[in-house]
């Protein structure tokens, strides 16, 4: 399942995506690449997003890195949205003529270099984008690296545990890949906890951030993540603790909307425990969809109750 998951939490909101494919090596058009395409593929540094934010107003700031004086694409949901020519120490800057619609979506960029080469993003943006006009949550980017650790570029003002360590996000996906991101002071040492359990130790960088992505294995139902500060002598001395559902759990009216990424197989999968059943969801839905092998994003659909 790839629907971003927003859960408020005593005032945190912790990101739980189950990503039915692997996102960050997909290709738009799910074909193997051209013996043109592979030639010519770039071995340089490839393009990479460094900061995604939106305003309350809608006004959104995307930039990033790339070959310098590379042309590149911004993708949203895979469509074009804008193009940009990087300076001469390969960053650059976009600023969308028009406000990005509410809604989730997946950020990915292609470049074109000067030498001819090209190359796309390892790590796409996950961007969740709320209704101004009725919601004023800040929207919510997350980056994806290739190893499935996720990075917070915006996110919500408060974050789970308000002392010196902070979870800021939660994600996991099909692989098994539990994400945790958060805040501690600059190189403290953090231990990880799922379910009391250790999953994974790190050190926050020089500007604070921590990351792990350990991976564990959950079944469905609410799980408690926790990280612990500790001293150099190894005692604790600061917790965050937040909980989260990694299925992503169906609302009580059986309804969904239909996220990219998404079919009625994965989705099947998270509802009943077997793809097998997405003929279930299919007969529910008969009026609107006309062929069980396409659906698209923003459908609302029935998905009825396995009991």
């Amino acid at each position: 399942m790839s629907r971003p998951v927003l859960i408020a939490l005593a005032g945190v909101v912790v990101l739980v995506i189950a990503i039915g494919m692997s996102i960050w090596g997909f290709r738009r058009d799910n074909q193997p690449p051209t013996p043109t395409e592979a030639a010519t593929t770039s071995t340089a540094t490839p393009p990479s997003f460094d900061i995604v934010r939106i305003s309350q107003h809608g006004e959104t700031v995307i930039a990033g890195r790339a070959q310098p004086r590379a042309e590149v694409v911004i993708l949203d949901n895979g469509h074009e949205i804008g193009r940009v020519i990087a300076d001469n120490r390969g960053e650059w800057v976009f600023v969308p003529d028009h406000p990005l619609p509410p809604g989730s979506r997946e950020l990915t960029l292609q470049a074109s270099n000067p030498d001819g080469s090209k190359g796309q993003t390892e790590s796409p943006v996950i961007l969740v984008v709320p209704d101004y006009t009725k919601d004023k949550n800040t929207s919510l980017a997350v980056k994806i690296r290739p190893d499935g650790s996720i990075d917070i570029l915006q996110g919500p003002e408060s974050e789970a545990g308000s002392g010196p360590v902070a979870i800021a996000g939660v994600r996991y996906d099909s692989r098994d890949r539990l994400s945790v991101a958060g805040r501690a002071p600059e190189k403290a040492r953090i231990n990880v906890y799922v379910d009391e359990k250790p999953v994974a130790s790190t050190r926050a960088d020089a500007q604070g951030h921590w990351r792990v992505a350990p991976k564990v294995s959950l079944h469905s139902g609410s799980h408690t993540v926790r990280a612990d500060l500790l001293d150099e002598q190894g005692k604790v001395t600061a917790r965050a603790e937040v909980t989260f559902t990694p299925t992503g759990a169906l609302p009580a009216d059986g309804k969904i909307t239909v996220e990219p990424g998404n079919s009625l197989w994965r989705i099947a999968r998270m509802a009943y425990g077997s793809g097998f059943e997405y003929l279930t969801i299919y007969q529910a839905n008969k009026a609107q969809i006309r062929d069980p092998n396409l659906i698209y994003p923003g459908q609302v659909i029935q998905v009825p109750n396995p009991g």
